[in-house]
């Protein structure tokens, strides 16, 4: 007969040995279980927290430190025009979209839409971006038959042209490469993926295009930039990559930055004739339409507004070190803009 079992021995509670047999009692003194007992429940496996939510940063966050910095920019460009259009676009535009993408845990090159477009869209970018300069000029000449001559002569681009050899080489560069890199990063990386999380892609293209129009602070071109930020919103839209928006918005400007040498020495730019904008924004519009069908086609379904939410290696709510070393060297430069030339 089996010894008595006390309820109070402890060795009862401890764990069976790594070589006891499977389904073997434990412990050994204790009683098989009755037949037809049902069996003893599983032990509770710990289960596995869940990941918190990937962070939805808003476009607020962005609009409000690019009014923060603008003033900054405007002043470098005052102090010095070449260094100063270069320190706009890496730091007031480039540098802040990615740093709050990194900031909110995100991987920047998700939330900006840096990945690959289809090939087909990519090529087809560059005679869009012609199109739409014809367009999109045609439209800014219809709108300056409206305005005043003292007004087209204060916001004449071509007057940043106006400059020694080699700040003109600096310019040039930074109006026809930067600039579209940097912008596009910004209000068609950012802004337009921030806005589609919560709206639809006309309300996220659309804010996403007057804020890129306003941030020119230029009434003159006004039309013609809201045109071309609806524009290229809907081609980073459609492909859900930014490199298409940035070639057709590096053509239009490499074009626009030629005519721009031209007429340098221009000293009040003439008001176009009416009639020649109104043929040329009927040619302009005849030749993107089908361009504009191609490219639709050649980007199949847009990908899905959560799509640029992936993981980065940052820790969310704290700023990665190259963001620190980022804003180390725009307080630097900036002190060098304002310092040089004075000298």
């Amino acid at each position: 007969m089996a010894a008595p079992v006390d309820p109070q021995d402890p060795s009862r509670d401890a764990a069976p040995p790594p070589d006891a047999p499977a389904g073997a009692p434990w412990p050994p003194d204790a009683p098989p279980p009755e037949p037809g007992a049902p069996a003893a429940p599983p032990a509770e496996v710990a289960a596995t927290p869940p990941a918190p939510p990937l962070a939805r940063p808003r476009a607020a966050g962005l609009l409000l430190t690019l009014v923060a910095l603008f003033p900054l920019g405007l002043a470098a460009q005052a102090l010095w025009p070449a260094a100063g259009l270069v320190w706009t676009q890496l730091f007031v535009f480039g540098l802040p979209a990615a740093a709050l993408a990194a900031r909110a845990g995100l991987d920047p090159r998700a939330f900006l839409r840096l990945g690959p477009p289809p090939p087909l869209a990519l090529a087809l970018a560059v005679p869009v971006g012609a199109a739409a300069l014809l367009t999109g000029g045609a439209l800014q000449a219809l709108w300056m038959t409206l305005l005043p001559a003292a007004l087209r002569q204060a916001f004449d681009v071509a007057r940043v042209f106006d400059q020694p050899p080699a700040a003109l080489v600096v310019i040039v560069l930074a109006a026809t490469v930067l600039a579209p890199l940097c912008e596009e990063v910004t209000f068609r990386g950012y802004l337009l993926s921030a806005l589609r999380l919560r709206l639809g892609p006309r309300g996220a293209v659309v804010l996403s295009a007057l804020a890129f129009a306003a941030m020119h602070l230029d009434p003159v071109r006004l039309p013609g930039l809201l045109f071309l930020g609806l524009l290229y919103g809907w081609l980073s839209w459609r492909a859900g990559s930014v490199w298409p928006a940035v070639l057709a918005h590096a053509v239009n400007n490499a074009a626009a930055t030629a005519l721009a040498l031209q007429s340098a020495t221009s000293a009040d730019p003439a008001a176009p004739e009416p009639a020649a904008a109104g043929l040329a924004l009927a040619l302009g519009a005849a030749l993107l339409w089908p361009l504009a069908r191609a490219y639709h086609r050649s980007t199949g379904s847009p990908p899905a507004p959560a799509q640029v939410l992936a993981p980065g290696g940052s820790r969310p709510g704290r700023w990665p070190g190259w963001v620190k070393a980022g804003v180390l060297l725009a307080a630097v430069s900036l002190g060098v803009i304002g310092w040089l030339p004075r000298r």
